[in-house]
């Protein structure tokens, strides 16, 4: 092998280091520190390939050995030969990827065996201490039988784990503090797939746990921490971390309102930048007396994941949000409207979940597929992700004129309702029934909405959050 080929430490989806057993010669993995430290991943220089041989240092003052594989039955033969098979590497999403030997997948058995597997899930899955941008590996679309793909989504990489492969990316390393699940999930699942292909690493971290044990850590690596305004308060008394150091996210004109009950109106000047989700936040930032100009980092969908096949007739109304939340003394979501337009017009009415009883984010392309509409129905919102999502499944889209969805629908993205309580039952009902009656106004009706939604996916809004980062005072 040359020196062209870069060295790569390889780890598996549980923090663990691979390594070459020096007694009997067998790849292990084991614990960072407690195993040895003998086995790199050789990289090939070509992006156009894709296949690894692996390099074994037994000792300083020996030649280092490299190596291919064979199998014995479903374990991994290192293979010293050199017309032994490499391994296939696959880049997956969010700096993942998986190591294929023909039609298998190397496996990492949690006692600390390597085993072969014909389906890539959690097992299957590896970090480098080497980027794999999109410069140096394409992705690959794993959408396919011998991939469990929901695993490999629901995945959440752990930030102490990314901490302990030491990647550079091209770019900044950024921390998302807040709820790896609902409606946040979703974002910051999104965003660090996109952000990954524009040469960032962003991984969350879940606010409901407690992290002091590693936040040291933490602090060393990452660059920056992105957080909406509820996690401020955390990130700066409990884990001392600078104002300076975060990106601060609006996702509602509530939050600006609670944290500058919290910690003054001055606080928004700290922050190494803030931004907010829509327009309509921006407008309420500033009604709220804050100086501090907010920038607009747009929400968008993943078009591909929701488009479904429009439905032939309007048959069921899905509900994606909250039945009802109050905050200060305000009920704003008012899905019991949603809930009485639907009885009315004499259509089953389905809930995705609440946020108390959620249904996984991974799922809601599922339950766009068993409704015919998505109604939303609240009096304060920012940047609804059901109006998208629906929108992008080629569902019929009812909504109230709030946070981004008036701009959404005037692109052909939905029908605006009325605000008034009894306006938007009355109207709801009576779209919904003429939708319900008339199927060929509604196919056409629901293919004109899939096809504007085309405009709502990542690709055209994921600018605004690279322009968020790169902004930030250093």
């Amino acid at each position: 092998m040359t020196s062209e080929f870069s060295h790569a430490k390889f780890f598996t989806s549980f923090g663990t280091i691979a390594y070459v057993d020096p007694a009997t010669g067998a790849l292990r993995h084991g614990p960072g520190g407690q195993v040895p430290d003998n086995l790199v991943l050789l990289l090939p220089p070509d992006p156009a390939s894709r296949y690894c041989r692996v390099r074994y240092t037994a000792d300083v003052a020996k030649p280092s050995e490299d190596f291919g594989f064979g199998r014995l039955g479903l374990k991994p033969l290192l293979d010293k030969n050199s017309t032994a098979a490499p391994l296939e590497l696959i880049r997956l999403e969010r700096g993942l990827f998986c190591l294929k030997l023909g039609n298998a997948f190397l496996s990492a058995y949690p006692g600390g065996d390597f085993g072969l597997a014909e389906t890539c899930s959690n097992w299957e899955l590896y970090l480098t201490s080497e980027d794999l941008g999109p410069d140096r590996f394409p992705a690959a679309d794993y959408r396919s039988q011998s991939y469990a793909s929901r695993d490999i989504q629901q995945y959440i990489v752990h930030p102490a784990v990314r901490v302990q492969t030491g990647v550079k990316p091209r770019k900044a390393r950024l921390l998302a503090f807040g709820y790896p699940a609902w409606s946040h999930g979703r974002v910051y699942y999104d965003l660090s797939k996109h952000l990954y292909e524009n040469g960032y690493i962003l991984d969350i971290l879940n606010w409901r746990q407690n992290h002091a044990q590693h936040f040291d850590a933490l602090q060393s690596y990452y660059d920056c921490f992105i957080t909406a305004l509820d996690g401020v308060s955390v990130l700066v008394d409990t884990y001392k971390v600078p104002y300076e150091r975060i990106i601060a996210v609006s996702h509602h004109e509530f939050d600006i309102r609670m944290l500058i009950e919290k910690k003054g109106i001055e606080v928004f000047e700290k922050f190494s930048n803030y931004a907010v989700v829509s327009d309509y936040v921006y407008c309420a930032s500033l009604m709220a007396g804050v100086s501090r100009v907010p920038m607009v980092a747009s929400l968008g969908v993943d078009y591909e994941t929701f488009y479904s096949p429009i439905a032939e007739r309007l048959d069921a109304v899905g509900y994606a949000s909250s039945m009802a939340t109050t905050t200060y003394g305000v009920e704003w979501k008012r899905g019991v409207l949603a809930q009485s337009a639907a009885t009315a017009a004499g259509l089953p009415f389905k809930v995705a979940g609440s946020t108390a009883k959620q249904t996984s984010f991974h799922d809601m392309p599922e339950f766009y597929r068993s409704v015919g509409a998505i109604v939303t129905s609240s009096i304060s919102e920012s940047g609804p992700l059901p109006v998208l999502e629906g929108a992008a499944a080629g569902r019929l889209v009812i909504g109230t004129p709030v946070g981004h969805f008036p701009q959404k629908a005037n692109q052909g993205g939905g029908i605006i309702a009325p605000i008034q309580a009894d306006k938007f039952v009355s109207f709801t009902t009576a779209t919904l029934t003429f939708y319900k009656e008339n199927p060929s106004a509604y196919v056409e009706k629901c293919q004109s909405i899939q096809e504007a939604a085309r405009n709502f996916d990542w690709k055209f809004s994921i600018q605004d959050w690279v322009d968020l980062i790169e902004r930030r005072r250093l």
